[in-house]
Order: C-alpha cells, then sequence, then structure tokens
C-alpha cells in the first residue's frame, strides 16, 4: 500500500477535542485531520494502555464502512516525522470545493451539540429513547429541518457497520449531520446524515499482539471475543450488546440495515485490506478471523429475516 509523508506539509492551527494528538496538515492543496499514534493512556487509576494501533483501526474501519456503500471520511496511511499517521481527508473541505454561494459554507454539528440546541433542560443522554427522542423534538418545531425516517435508517446502518468492525465509542459527539450555513436564515434546513468519521476504536486497539495470539489458540476466548461487542448507545441505561441486540429481530430499522449491509460485505475486498497494512501476521489474522466470524454471524441474520 502507498504510505504518504507529511512530514513536509502545511500546518494550520485547529483546536479538536478528543484523546489523542492532532494536526491539520495541508498537503498539495488537499486539507487533511492528521491522527497520531498514542502509545499510552491512562485508563483508571493505575491502568495504562497502548492505543498506538488506533491509526490503523481508524483506517480500516473507515474503509469497511465506505466499502459497503456508506459515505465515509476518505483516509490514508502516512508519516510525519518519522512516526506512522492516519490522515483523515476534510469533507466539508471538498464539500465546500463547488459549493453555490447563496447555500453557504457547509459545517458539520455533532449529534450531541445539535440536539441540546433544542433540550431546554439539557437531558440528552445515550440511550436510544432519548436519542429517539431528541429527533422527535427537532422535528416537532423545525419539521423542515431534518428527515426522521431516513436519520433513523443511517443511525442503525451505523450501528450495524460498528458491531462488525467491533467500535464501542459511536457516542453522540461521534456522528452528525452536515448543513449549509446561510440556510439557518431560513425555515427550510436539510441536515444531511454527516459522512462516518472517528473509528480509531474498532477492532479492539488496545489489545497487544501476545492477546491476541492467546485470544486466537482458545476457541471459547475466540467465540466470547466475536459476539460480546458492546456499543456506546443504550437501552433502558445499560450499554447494548450489540450482538444479541442485532438478533433479537426486534428493531425493524436494523433488520432493514442488515438486509441492505450484508450482501455488499466483500471478505475478499477485507482480508486484502488487512493483509496491505504495514502490521505484525498476527494482528493481520486477527483482523480477519473476527470479522469472518461477525460476517458469518450477521450473514446468518440476514437469511433469518
Amino acid at each position: 500500500m502507498e504510505i504518504i509523508d507529511f512530514s513536509k506539509a502545511k500546518e494550520i492551527y485547529q483546536k479538536y477535542g478528543g484523546a489523542g494528538k492532532k494536526k491539520t496538515l495541508i498537503l498539495n492543496g488537499v486539507q487533511y485531520l492528521v491522527k497520531f499514534q498514542n502509545p499510552v493512556r491512562k485508563k483508571g487509576k493505575n491502568i495504562q494502555v497502548s492505543y498506538v494501533n488506533s491509526v490503523y483501526s481508524e483506517y480500516i474501519g473507515s474503509k469497511i464502512f465506505e466499502s459497503v456503500g456508506i459515505e465515509t471520511q476518505e483516509v490514508v496511511i502516512g508519516t510525519y516525522e518519522g512516526r506512522i499517521v492516519c490522515a483523515c481527508k476534510d469533507f466539508l473541505k471538498e464539500k465546500n470545493t463547488n459549493i453555490e454561494s447563496e447555500v453557504g459554507e457547509a459545517k458539520l454539528i455533532e449529534f450531541e451539540e445539535w440536539s441540546k440546541a433544542y433540550e431546554l433542560d439539557n437531558t440528552l443522554t445515550m440511550d436510544i429513547k432519548s436519542i429517539y427522542q431528541s429527533l422527535e423534538n427537532v422535528y416537532k418545531y423545525v419539521p423542515n429541518h431534518i428527515n426522521v425516517e431516513n436519520i433513523k435508517e443511517k443511525f442503525w446502518e451505523m450501528f450495524v457497520i460498528d458491531f462488525f468492525i467491533g467500535n464501542t465509542d459511536r457516542h453522540n459527539n461521534n456522528w452528525g449531520f452536515i448543513y449549509y450555513e446561510n440556510q439557518l436564515d431560513t425555515y427550510f434546513v436539510n441536515m444531511e446524515f454527516a459522512p462516518i468519521f472517528d473509528c480509531g476504536s474498532s477492532l479492539t486497539p488496545v489489545l497487544t499482539d501476545e492477546q491476541m495470539e492467546e485470544i486466537l489458540k482458545s476457541k471459547g476466548e475466540l467465540e466470547n471475543y466475536v459476539k460480546n461487542a458492546y456499543s456506546a448507545i443504550m437501552e433502558v441505561g445499560k450499554k447494548i450488546h450489540s450482538y444479541e441486540y442485532l438478533k433479537s429481530n426486534k428493531n425493524e430499522y436494523c433488520n432493514k440495515a442488515i438486509k441492505k449491509l450484508v450482501p455488499k460485505m466483500n471478505m475478499e475486498y477485507i482480508k486484502k485490506l488487512i493483509n496491505e497494512m504495514p502490521i505484525s501476521e498476527i494482528r493481520k489474522e486477527f483482523y480477519i478471523t473476527i470479522l469472518q466470524k461477525r460476517y458469518e454471524l450477521l450473514k446468518k441474520m440476514c437469511e433469518q429475516n
């Protein structure tokens, strides 16, 4: 795979939240949000874990979303002064390239911020009921701002792929909408579901090669790992067990998303993608094994729906 050197890129100042070091760099006229490896991060009082592989998780997770036809940030693996990075192309800059002046500049607003603008008591949580209520509240006051059905469909498509790639961190600041600046002055605003971004927690970047090897050796541990993926999204105050939720067949949007997306999953493409990555052979084997097994689970659900 091609690895791009960003060391001579022009840097511009941007303030970012979240964990991990980030820079905004412009290379050959293209603007990127560049994410760096984060070797050590505290987790609890006395526990430190390595997120050195999160750049690969970002890349693979984004590419898998893209491969099933979901609009996603464009990513490349690169280096910056000898350090491995994942560079995410600025999709707002892309949208603004040929924008009509009367529409105004494209902006990203994360769901958390967008929803709380309409919440008088700041009651938004990660619970499905709360998320749905926020959508309904906005629709009640400004019905032309959003298409609730479309948002629910795209949300659950995101949920299905997040289970597939094991993304445990899709909280309310990790998805959102695109709007156009000048449209805020009018009653008619059609918010677009933003391209998927922030997949750095996919594929358990905190696991070491040694831990992956141990899991692969144990059939029981492997099956447990494949199925025991929890979402950041909650139901009745508890994080959703993604596999159990998907196979329950109780959510029509989930069922529809599975039927739509499973036929688009190309495991040969995914295997090639992973095998081209500059990572260890055991990590490649682990990723491919986990994704193959989750694909088989989703395929079985698709056939039963």
